[in-house]
């Protein structure tokens, strides 16, 4: 009996807001709302975001309700975030949204009433049904060319038929029209590139006729409304790999190569000076963080720059480049604040230790990955003593860090910090990944650099 009036009055909720929407003086139609419900909140706050920039947010209160109102937008694709998660919107001038959701199952749960719903809903329905048929798409990268092409242009037609079905009963403006069309294309179209990679890799792209490759007519790379769009980001960085002209057999520094020859693709092929930014910039810092020779670096990012015209962008990847220079072996490790367990903030260089010392990085919300670093940790100190692990925790709640300690076994080689400012020392650490270690002699001299896997394999198996 309670299960059906929380129901009705959720429905009950619903009503009032639509009606408070469509027909009282109180909002406009030149203001767009986002107003609902989150169940399981997993954070006090819920964001609007247009181009990575947070345009409003409120705090959720108790029961989960929030209201968020948004003044003379453009149309177009916003984001909304309640932290650790995030979905897309498709945003009208004078939308009014009731969202509805469970935090612990986000995306399955999230449902839209109101004004502009129809769209927002179709948006949510697209991404699911990916997730749905991504077995199936890996299982026909193993057929050949014909067959694999037979399923995707298959899927395809049904998803636009579907599409064109939705359309009839639905009116879209041509940004919301574009946004759904290419949310429905571009995995498919990803998938293509993937199988195209596979065949480049193994030499036989010459089995592909040219007509395989006649969809890349149907995407404009140039499209700034969808420069934060993942799925448009990511088939463009997939089309990049495919396209760059170079012969896997042919060089000795193949990575540097390579990516010049993405680089310039980009340049040739991308006039937008947004969209072109974002790609120059990921494909700069996937090649950064991979490269570990400064003279190949320093190569690519001589034409880089000769390439990018983003001031902000160019300065982020010189000040990368910085970084790894200095993260380098027979260097002093960088000097970033961390906090103790008595919440006194220190150095890292105040660290005393009359031993080696290795650092790792881990996070009290990433569980798995948390129990598996120290299970490698408390292996490695049962065979080899010589070292202290000074671990940095990276979240930012210190009450949830003193808790997540008391499930972690003692020992003495084991020291405990907390992260003072996590922007600054993941950059200066090059932390692009939690299994990444760096070993230092006692005084702080940087010997190697590694991730834990290949730690625990060399001292243990030795």
């Amino acid at each position: 009996m309670n299960f059906f009036k929380f129901i009705f009055f959720e429905r009950i909720i619903i009503f009032i807001f639509l009606t408070l929407f469509i027909s009282c003086d109180l909002f406009n139609n030149k203001n767009t709302y986002l107003v609902g419900k989150i169940l399981k909140k997993t954070n006090d706050k819920i964001s609007v975001l247009k181009d990575e920039k947070i345009i409003n947010e409120t705090l959720i209160s108790e029961n989960g309700n929030f209201l968020l109102q948004l003044d003379s937008i453009k149309n177009g694709l916003y984001n909304f975030k309640h932290l650790p998660e995030f979905q897309y919107l498709i945003l009208e001038n004078g939308d009014s949204l009731v969202l509805r959701l469970n935090a612990l199952d986000f995306d399955e749960s999230l449902v839209f009433n109101g004004v502009g719903a129809s769209k927002n809903n179709y948006l949510i329905d697209i991404f699911l049904n990916h997730e749905k048929e991504e077995d199936f798409l890996n299982t026909s990268l193993k057929e050949n060319p014909m067959i694999f092409k037979k399923n995707i242009d298959s899927l395809l037609n049904f998803k636009i038929n579907r599409f064109n079905d939705f359309k009839k009963t639905n009116s879209l403006n041509n940004i919301s029209e574009l946004i759904l069309e290419y949310a429905i294309s571009l995995p498919l179209y990803s998938k293509i590139e993937t199988y195209l990679s596979i065949y480049k890799q193994t030499n036989r792209l010459s089995e592909i006729n040219n007509e395989f490759y006649e969809y890349r007519n149907n995407i404009d790379l140039n499209i700034e409304e969808l420069s934060n769009f993942k799925p448009y980001l990511d088939y463009i960085v997939s089309r990049t790999i495919n396209e760059s002209g170079i012969d896997y057999n042919s060089y000795s520094n193949l990575a540097l190569q390579f990516n010049l020859d993405r680089i310039k693709f980009v340049d040739k092929t991308i006039s937008n000076t947004v969209v072109k930014s974002k790609i120059l910039r990921y494909i700069a810092f996937e090649y950064l963080l991979k490269e570990n020779l400064l003279i190949d670096i320093d190569s690519f990012l001589n034409i880089f720059l000769e390439i990018s015209e983003d001031k902000m962008t160019n300065l982020e990847i010189e000040q990368l480049y910085l970084n790894i220079t200095a993260l380098q072996e027979g260097n002093f490790i960088p000097n970033i604040k961390i906090i103790d367990n008595n919440f006194k903030t220190i150095s890292n260089r105040d660290f005393y230790s009359n031993k080696s010392i290795i650092y790792v990085f881990w996070s009290y919300e990433q569980n798995s990955h948390q129990m598996s670093l120290f299970n490698r940790i408390f292996r490695i100190l049962n065979i080899n003593k010589n070292y202290n692990f000074l671990c940095i925790n990276i979240n930012s709640n210190k009450k949830r860090w003193i808790e997540s300690l008391k499930k972690i076994k003692s020992m003495n080689n084991i020291h405990h910090f907390m992260v003072y400012d996590f922007k600054s020392m993941s950059k200066k650490m090059i932390l692009n990944n939690l299994n990444k270690v760096i070993l230092t002699d006692n005084k702080g001299e940087i010997t190697s650099i590694s991730d834990i896997m290949k730690l625990e394999n060399s001292i243990v198996l030795d």
